[in-house]
């Protein structure tokens, strides 16, 4: 660790490290899937769909025109200003509200990292059987150096072909007993249980659907995809990029969602058919049992270890840009390095908490759950910051947001924020 960090006070050229290729261009498609559904994103639709059945696909599907709705905001923002989210909210919120909305990120980041370190050691274990613990350290400390040293484009390239490990979860449901009516129903009819359970796990889904962490790493692509011409950009190049950048959003969005609603729906037609609940990595792994027989074990550790490492950058750039950019002014290069030394101290942070929870044996299937509820439950604030800011002229300026977008944005802001109420309400009061 110190040895890099030297490296990187040595040369300019290491000003810009590895360690936030993170913020490069990362497309449509494989990779884009995995980092949207990370090990805590399949564990979350997994355990909707065995104990709701298909009452939550509705979820997947109606939340899809929010999720592009809230990318396109946070493309627009950081096009205009040629800033990040965290800057941008730092300059037109008031300290204590910005603080606190950073301060959630970062927790909710860290835990969300150390729930993915531990899949990485339950999936090692699928594969290779063994220690745990020993597995999570080795993948956290792999995870670091893969950051640090090597471009994220260029071993997302290889990592990208593990995720594809997820669609066995629609091999699953085309072979199936799946009733396609019944699963049509329900992806575009809510149905909802007045139960504490249930709005947990529906806060669950929304936080691994709309996750604050893309919507930051989103910006940060934007900024650098402008960058090489941002002095001469004019209104028209920004247009342009930005009608590319909604159709990326659009067709890497739909994958994702679709991925995410074949996971719940694999899980409802096996788990939750038969009256089996998921307890742990062998239940969530029996899903892909009716693809993949004796090898569903080895099918999932391969998910989530590659959707893990996958997850892990934008996560932890994400978490170390919010962190620096909080206090910090500095410019382009100059910025670079104090992002590159929180990067690794959240990544530290993250793998000793996952490694800490695996030698306390705690159920790796709720660490991961719980880190989906927690990103649920605490995103209504962010969401609520995003969406005032695109409204302000002194943030966007001419690059006004269409009202629809500001509109579907309000719709899923005013949707968390009662599914938290409810939980509230049944949990607490009733």
């Amino acid at each position: 660790m110190s040895f890099v960090g030297e490296q990187a006070r040595t040369t300019d050229a290491r000003d810009a490290l590895p360690a936030h290729s993170w913020a490069m261009h990362v497309g449509p498609g494989l990779i884009s899937t995995a980092t949207d559904n990370d090990p805590s994103g399949v564990v979350t639709y997994s355990l909707a769909g065995a104990q709701f059945g298909y009452d939550m696909l509705w979820m997947c599907a109606l939340s899809y025109p929010s999720m592009v709705a809230f990318q396109l905001v946070a493309s627009r923002i950081a096009a205009q200003t040629g800033k990040g989210l965290t800057v941008n909210m730092r300059e037109h919120y008031s300290r204590l509200l910005f603080y606190l909305a950073v301060a959630r990120f970062l927790v909710a980041n860290v835990f969300n990292i150390a729930a993915d370190v531990v899949a990485m050691g339950v999936g090692a274990q699928l594969l290779w059987h063994g220690s745990v613990p020993l597995f999570a350290a080795a993948f956290g400390v792999l995870s670091i150096a893969l950051q640090w040293f090597v471009p994220y484009a260029r071993y997302a390239r290889i990592l990208k072909w593990l995720a594809a490990c997820l669609f066995a979860y629609v091999g699953v449901t085309l072979i199936g007993h799946t009733s396609w009516q019944t699963l049509a129903f329900n992806a575009f009819v809510p149905h909802i249980t007045w139960r504490g359970d249930y709005f947990t796990m529906l806060l669950a889904v929304l936080g691994t659907t709309i996750s604050p962490y893309l919507l930051f790493s989103q910006a940060e692509q934007q900024i650098e995809g402008n960058r090489p011409r941002a002095a001469g950009a004019d209104r028209a190049t920004s247009n342009r990029q930005l009608k590319k950048v909604r159709g990326d959003t659009l067709i890497r969005t739909v994958l994702s969602n679709a991925v995410g609603l074949f996971i719940m729906a694999a899980a409802a037609s096996t788990l939750h058919a038969s009256g089996h609940g998921l307890a742990n990595a062998y239940d969530a792994a029996s899903v892909l049992r009716p693809l993949a027989g004796g090898y569903a074990s080895h099918v999932l550790g391969l998910a989530f270890i590659g959707t893990a490492l996958l997850a892990l950058p934008p996560l932890a750039g994400s978490a170390a840009n919010a962190a620096v950019s909080a206090r910090d002014r500095l410019p382009g290069k100059q910025h670079n390095r104090p992002v590159a030394r929180a990067l690794l101290v959240v990544m530290a942070l993250g793998v000793s908490i996952g490694v800490g929870l695996t030698l306390m044996h705690v159920e790796p299937i709720r660490a991961l759950y719980w880190s989906a509820v927690l990103n649920g439950s605490t995103a209504t604030p962010v969401m609520v910051m995003l969406v005032l800011l695109s409204m302000k002229r002194s943030a966007v300026g001419d690059l006004n947001t269409h009202w629809t977008l500001r509109a579907l944005c309000w719709l899923a802001t005013l949707f968390a924020g009662a599914a938290l109420a409810a939980e509230f309400a049944c949990k607490w009061l009733f």
